[in-house]
């Protein structure tokens, strides 16, 4: 029992470590956003004639000299191709443009076939806002039904152990993505809702045990 306490320190440790770092890493650096997250420019371009994604992407890939892109259909008609970079310069959209007419013999106008958009980079606390309200009243209802489940296990184990646990998992997940430089795309918000349903189960799990 002695050593199981022990070790169950150590692992509290490690984990305030890891959460610690995450925070200054997050200060420091913040998250390492996905490509369609992050700030970039997005060029769509209208064409008359059919294309091929793979090949357009070949060729933005060859002009902006980076494999760090993404090439995709612009719109159901597959008349308009989106090609997403961190900087697209001037220089680099002309390039592009000549290329896309040598290929395709066609005539691009910039000025009516050409849409550069700005990107800002996405808030994660955007992207979060919206899970909190349904979270919290899943949370609520899940810990007042603890409460009356197991009533005779007292209000800390009901109520304390689970939020601090939630709270520790939830810190624990955002710093790892933090210090890993995982990037932080659509998958970050749903994994972030499993892991704490997932801590909500064990901790059902463990209160049913005791």
């Amino acid at each position: 029992m002695k050593n199981m306490n022990n070790i169950m320190k150590i692992i509290t440790i490690i984990v305030a470590l890891i959460i610690l770092a995450g925070i200054i890493m997050i200060c420091v650096k913040g998250y390492n956003y996905d490509l369609l997250y992050s700030k970039s420019v997005r060029m769509n371009i209208y064409l008359t004639k059919e294309f091929k994604v793979d090949e357009i992407e070949e060729i933005a890939k060859e002009i902006l000299g980076t494999n760090k892109l993404k090439v995709q259909q612009g719109n159901t008609f597959g008349t308009v191709v989106s090609i997403v970079a961190k900087e697209i310069t001037e220089e680099q959209q002309n390039n592009i443009i000549q290329k896309l007419n040598e290929k395709y013999e066609i005539e691009i106008n910039k000025d009516n076939d050409i849409i550069v958009t700005q990107i800002p980079q996405a808030d994660i606390l955007k992207m979060i806002t919206k899970y909190i309200s349904p979270l919290v009243i899943t949370t609520i209802v899940i810990l007042v039904y603890f409460v009356i489940r197991y009533k005779n296990q007292g209000i800390i184990k009901c109520i304390g152990i689970p939020v601090l646990t939630l709270i520790g998992v939830s810190a624990l997940y955002v710093s790892i993505i933090a210090l890993t430089r995982i990037p932080v795309n659509e998958f970050f918000i749903i994994f972030l809702v499993l892991i704490y349903f997932l801590t909500l189960i064990c901790n059902a799990i463990k209160l049913n045990k005791q």
